[in-house]
């Protein structure tokens, strides 16, 4: 797809294409986990080009009334060409809806509710409910948010009350911040929802449930009594106002027993509640959502790296000697420093995302035999990759937009839309600083081990708070692994360590606990977010090692990428690195003269790494960043 004949294709962009020294298709394939995926995944994407209904011509002109029902109209075609062409497969009905840019009315269903009752149904009700949704004979939500609690989940007010006469549980929200508020797909398509609610029986809460409640009627789409439900209205992001993201309310609705999830926690007929074998087995669903988030913030910063690559290819720009043409604005350093780096935090995150789906399944596997021991550990993981993917992808993307100048500023660069998605992902699915206080409780609890000379989790292993400053003193040295390595373990053992004493003095000084949490909690986000790029840096790393079946061009270039992304994140956090006293101010120098090095490594390759990710003028849907480039 991304071959095209130089006569055909801007000059400049040509010459861009002939600079690169590896392969482009092997790393296509290596991106898209082999030749015969790259091959489905353009096959998917053909049924899209030659369909009408797939079109992109309207996307950035439609108002919320007309892009809903384009959303509609693309999901609906969508199921009928899974059947014409008999895809079945979820993952090749999710990269249909990528790659045709909308969010179809069953997102939900797919992401939340089905992996939900995977997650939490007992096998009666998998057996009823999945084929049901699988089949789109029902579309499914998830109502968790309200307008009062959002990522507090122990805060939610519904409440699910059960009725021992009747075997029935009455759903009801006892006050407007009860009402459930953001859920995708809930104002206007979906017809079910699980509902997150608080479980009352015999007047005792048992805390937060799940409950499969209808909400609409399944022939005339109507809401059923006691149901209150609607669309919240107009949302920063184009293509999340093609999804209709709604308001929930209930009046005393009454539910079957059995609509209760009873694959994790249970409730007898008679009022006997059940508590889950292990409570942290919720973490497995949210693990699941957070690490494909991770992998769409590859996905939606790939894309922007694509267009304004491209583009500052072709643009030219004043010029860099007195007499000469004007210059590509990609040979100017500072348009390097923009672009380069989040092209490298790009392919890390592909890789680290590839890393952490096998850590998923290893930790499914073990869950299946009984062994929860991951659990803990893998939450911690994807709870802080997820706010460091979308944090950093989300400023990588904003300067794709700067990168392009005013064009950029045009909804039609795509940029805007990008960035506004990757802002909204900021919050979705957890809050990111509420996230990295999560994950520093985990920090703070393994520090603890640490200083009662028990062993830390994996991911922690080197956890000691004993920290040296690096010998190393030329840039070379700081190409090593095992360097690179040891600089990021040490800067974050040095912060959770001392915030971990920092917590401890407040506490045994007499400070109430949550006092002392909320005291230091900067610096928890603080030290949960090296932690987070500490982990990033080892899956990367690891996974350059294990490349295997790659050319030695492409392996060099990939090494040099995973370079620029270690490298550059010292060189912007220096000062972390310092305080911890790994680096002191003359490694720091080097450093970012190494990093200005790799930009000239990888400054003939970046077309051609932007071009690996095989996106079509079709999914990119912007100007600046078409394939040929042709001049008119």
């Amino acid at each position: 797809m991304m071959k095209s004949s130089a006569t055909k294709v801007n000059p400049d962009l040509a010459k861009e294409r002939g600079t690169a020294s590896f392969n482009t298709t092997e790393l296509t394939y290596l991106l898209h986990g082999g030749r015969q995926k790259t091959e489905r995944k353009r096959f998917l994407e053909s049924l899209l080009v030659k369909d009408p209904v797939f079109s992109k011509e309207d996307a950035y002109v439609l108002d919320r009334k007309h892009g809903y029902e384009r959303s509609l109209q693309k999901g609906l075609r969508a199921v009928e060409l899974a059947k014409e062409h008999h895809i079945t497969d979820p993952d090749e009905m999710s990269m249909l809806e990528k790659l045709s840019g909308a969010i179809f009315p069953f997102h939900l269903s797919k992401v939340m509710f089905i992996p939900t009752l995977k997650g939490q149904g007992s096998e009666e009700q998998k057996a009823k409910w999945l084929p049901l949704a699988e089949s789109y004979q029902i579309i499914g939500t998830y109502a968790q948010t309200e307008l009062g609690h959002g990522t507090y989940v122990r805060g939610l007010e519904t409440t699910a009350t059960y009725d021992k006469t009747t075997q029935e549980i009455v759903i009801h929200s006892p006050s407007l911040s009860a009402c459930k508020w953001w859920p995708g797909n809930l104002g206007k398509s979906s017809n079910f929802a699980i509902v997150p609610a608080r479980l009352i029986v015999d007047k005792k809460d048992h805390g937060i449930q799940m409950f499969i409640v209808q909400l609409r009627d399944r022939q005339t789409h109507q809401p059923l009594p006691g149901i209150t439900v609607g669309d919240i209205g107009a949302k920063f992001s184009t293509l999340m106002n093609g999804g209709d993201n709604g308001y929930l309310m209930f009046n005393h609705v009454r539910i079957p027993l059995n609509q209760m999830l009873m694959g994790l926690a249970k409730l007898s007929p008679d009022g006997i509640f059940t508590k889950p074998a292990n409570p942290k087995l919720l973490y497995g669903t949210m693990s699941f959502v957070r690490a494909v988030i991770v992998r769409d913030s590859c996905w939606l910063l790939s894309r922007a790296l694509t267009v304004a690559i491209r583009y500052s290819a072709v643009r030219r720009q004043s010029q860099l000697k007195p007499g000469e043409p004007e210059s590509q604005i990609i040979a100017y350093k500072t348009q390097q420093y923009k672009l380069l780096p989040g092209l490298a935090m790009a392919y890390a995150t592909k890789f680290t995302f590839d890393h952490v789906w096998r850590l998923y399944e290893e930790m499914q596997k073990k869950i299946a035999a009984g062994d929860f021991s991951m659990l803990p550990e893998v939450h911690a993981i994807t709870s802080g990759l997820k706010a460091f993917s979308t944090s950093t992808s989300m400023r990588h993307t904003e300067t794709c937009r700067l990168a392009c100048g005013g064009h950029g500023y045009l909804l039609y660069s795509s940029l805007p839309e990008l960035y506004t998605i990757l802002n909204a992902s900021c919050t979705y699915e957890g809050d990111n600083d509420v996230l990295y206080l999560q994950v520093a409780r985990y920090l703070i609890k393994s520090a603890s081990q640490v200083q009662e000379g028990k062993a830390p989790p994996l991911s922690l292993s080197f956890l000691s708070g004993k920290t040296e400053l690096c010998p190393v003193k030329s840039g070379a040295g700081f190409l090593d692994p095992r360097v690179q390595r040891k600089i990021y373990q040490d800067r974050t053992s040095c912060e959770v360590m001392t915030v971990a004493e920092r917590l401890q003095s407040r506490i045994f000084s007499g400070m109430d606990s949550a006092d002392a949490w909320n005291e230091v909690s900067v610096d928890l986000v603080r030290c949960a977010k090296g932690y987070s790029n500490c982990v990033m840096v080892l899956y990367l790393l690891e996974s350059m090692e294990k490349l295997s079946g790659v050319s030695s061009n492409l392996r060099r270039v990939l090494k040099s990428l995973a370079d620029l992304f270690v490298l550059w994140g010292i060189a912007e956090n220096s000062g972390s690195f310092l305080e911890a006293g790994v680096l002191d101010c003359g490694q720091i120098q080097i450093i970012r003269q190494q990093v200005y090095a790799l930009m000239d490594q990888l400054r003939p390759e970046a077309v051609s790494l932007v071009d690996a990710f095989d996106y079509s003028d079709y999914v990119l849907n912007s100007p600046l960043g078409r394939l040929r480039w042709q001049r008119i």
